[in-house]
């Protein structure tokens, strides 16, 4: 008889509890960043904070295992930010109210986030115990969907709509600037890229663990794959190069671990799959590459870029044009650009190690500080991580940086489908935040709920389980 210890009691919570956390998150994902609807993902961003509490109650025994190490380094995440404030700061009015508009509501999506994650994984060890389905998994990958199909759903809206005779509302439509139902480029990478990569982690799954694939495995498989194709295209339409790297190095890396992680009975079978999906990628890159002449020009344009004394548009934002690179033609804007703001923002945080403070524009003011000249434009370095250093210093990145890489360990003990979650979810993040401009309230707030998440679901892990499982 198993012994029961204050760690492995038997946490009751109930199913319907856990339905309005998963109905909550996907109101939240679906319209976090659709502009105007601010009240319908505040309404749920509250809902699934209330809900989350009792579920994170249940757990508090649990916070002194070793698996609640990640979890730790996010409370000292908001600890720092909230010392940096009241010691730190070099701007105290502009830094209290970004905490107040920022760190209060991206504390309200971590209580939100972990205890959603606590109830999943709960809800996911009795479904085991009963060798049933988690019927929650549909759910929650139905939210993560959203983005793509609302951008699906506008494309089709704004090509089609006139000539199929519809009066297409403008929240409906697709836009290419700022206004006013306009959504950032960075937006899309940053709420679409995770559930491209789940979605692999996921036919991955089913590959390695089926001993023969079923009818609703390979329907499972479709769905996912159909995903995969519209992040591929929406990545494509809007032109987003962030996007198809990172989505292409995700693809990658499934190809990887399929064949690292696949027996030698299935050795075959997962090359074949593998190869498929290096050809779909090819497919995917090749009018991508076409496109953007940029991407020849790439090692050229950064040559000059990182010459930032001899070449100094980079300050003017396109006021004073262009240098040329070494074929005599003009450097391409975004990466000359992109490049020198990126050795910029190296040489600041080196300078400035516990951080300017502000979330969204630390760069802007340390850069205009240094050089009064600079355009008001420059308003981030186009590296997250970069960025996140430049505001919170090397404490709050590796704090973040931490809790993401140790949420990714302790992922391996957990099930499927929560295991592919983390593991995709976080490894697309940890990528996407390389190069991406994704130092903002939503993008921000959207990173710490993938981490928290993670944190709730991993919270309960026994590593003694499943420990021959692959990631």
């Amino acid at each position: 008889m198993q012994k029961f210890t204050r760690y492995n009691t038997k946490i009751q919570i109930p199913n319907a509890l856990v339905w309005v956390q998963c109905i909550a998150f996907v109101v939240l994902y679906g319209f976090w960043i659709l502009p105007e609807i601010v009240g319908f993902r505040n309404t749920a961003l509250v809902v699934g904070a209330l809900a989350g509490l009792y579920p994170i109650y249940q757990c508090r025994h649990y916070l002194a295992k070793k698996t609640a190490t990640p979890l730790w380094l996010m409370v000292g995440l908001f600890f720092w930010a909230t010392f940096h404030l009241l010691f730190l700061s070099q701007e105290y009015p502009l830094q209290l109210l970004e905490f107040h508009r920022i760190w209060e509501y991206t504390a309200l999506g971590s209580i939100f986030a972990l205890g959603l994650g606590i109830s999943l994984a709960n809800a996911s060890m009795d479904a085991k115990l009963k060798n049933q389905r988690s019927p929650f998994w549909s759910v929650i990958y139905f939210g993560l969907c959203l983005p793509v199909l609302t951008y699906l759903l506008k494309y089709v809206l704004t090509t089609y709509g006139a000539n199929l005779g519809l009066h297409v509302p403008d929240y409906l439509k697709i836009y290419f600037g700022s206004q006013p139902y306009y959504v950032p480029k960075t937006d899309y990478v940053a709420f679409c890229l995770p559930v491209l990569a789940i979605s692999l982690g996921q036919i991955r799954a089913l590959l390695i663990t089926r001993s023969g694939l079923v009818v609703r495995d390979c329907w499972a498989i479709a769905l996912y794959l159909a995903i995969i194709g519209a992040t591929f295209f929406m990545f494509f339409i809007q032109d987003i190069k962030n996007g198809m790297v990172y989505a292409a190095l995700c693809v990658l890396l499934f190809g990887a671990l399929l064949l690292f992680g696949s027996s030698r009975e299935k050795l075959w079978q997962n090359a074949f799959f593998g190869l498929i999906g290096i050809a779909i990628l090819v497919a995917a890159l090749y009018p991508h590459i076409q496109k953007n002449h940029s991407w020849s020009t790439l090692i050229a344009d950064t040559k000059v870029a990182f010459q930032l004394d001899k070449y100094q548009q980079w300050k003017y934002a396109g006021a004073q044009g262009y240098p040329n690179n070494e074929y005599g033609e003009m450097v391409s804007i975004t990466n000359y650009e992109r490049a020198a703001w990126f050795k910029v923002g190296l040489e600041l945080s080196a300078q400035t190690p516990m951080g300017y403070g502000l979330v969204e524009d630390s760069f802007k003011k340390m850069t205009k500080a240094r050089w009064p000249e600079v355009s008001p434009n420059l308003s981030h370095s186009h590296s997250g991580w970069l960025d996140v250093i430049l505001a919170l210093g090397f404490p709050g990145f590796f704090c973040i940086v931490g809790a993401l890489v140790l949420s990714i360990k302790q992922s391996k003990g957990i099930q499927d489908p929560w295991r592919s979650l983390v593991f995709w979810a976080l490894a697309a993040n940890l990528l996407l935040w390389i190069t991406t401009e994704v130092s903002a309230t939503v993008t921000f707030a959207v990173l710490i709920f993938w981490i928290l998440w993670a944190c709730g679901l991993t919270l309960m892990t026994n590593n003694q389980t499943n420990k021959s499982n692959a990631v």
